[in-house]
């Protein structure tokens, strides 16, 4: 008998804890960072435009940044972008292509959460600079990071580096 009040007591703490964790680390961002060539430290590109295939709009940037967040298109396995830069040395712009292709996985994570597609496998395909370094071929972020109202790309794990 007392061996059944054990078992029933623990039956009634043990449901407690049967909720799923529906933290979700996938993200269909990539993370590109820009770097000097000569030193390989941080340098903000002077970006004008961006286009990525598979969306609807042209990105307008204009402004120098030292990373940034593209999304994959969802619907393909492979995406295009074409990177518009101010160019003091040539006077105007110089467009940088990168074609990156990816695999996609769903995993359903508990009955409550549902499923999640995760983008891995990322490779760049072709880029017309050759001066590309790959850190993470997932597309990951870390949900504990968040900073509302601000992009915190300290979320986000870095995919490329690209040195100019």
């Amino acid at each position: 008998m007392k061996f059944a009040v054990f078992l029933l007591i623990g039956v009634l703490f043990g449901s407690c804890f049967n909720d799923g964790n529906c933290i979700i680390t996938a993200t269909n961002y990539m993370h590109i960072q820009f770097k000097k060539e000569t030193t390989k430290t941080d340098s903000a590109l002077d970006l004008t435009t961006i286009y990525i295939s598979g969306a609807d709009s042209i990105l307008a940037v204009n402004a120098a940044t030292k990373e940034i967040l593209l999304p994959l298109d969802i619907h393909h396995p492979t995406t295009l972008f074409i990177l518009q830069r101010s160019n003091a040395a040539k006077s105007g712009l110089v467009s940088d292509t990168l074609l990156v292709g990816y695999t996609a996985q769903s995993k359903v994570i508990t009955k409550e959460c549902g499923a999640f597609t995760y983008y891995r496998d990322l490779k760049i395909l072709y880029a017309n600079r050759k001066d590309i370094k790959a850190f993470s071929t997932s597309l990951l972020t870390d949900p504990t990071l968040y900073v509302a109202g601000s992009v915190n790309y300290q979320a986000y794990a870095v995919n490329y580096q690209i040195f100019y």
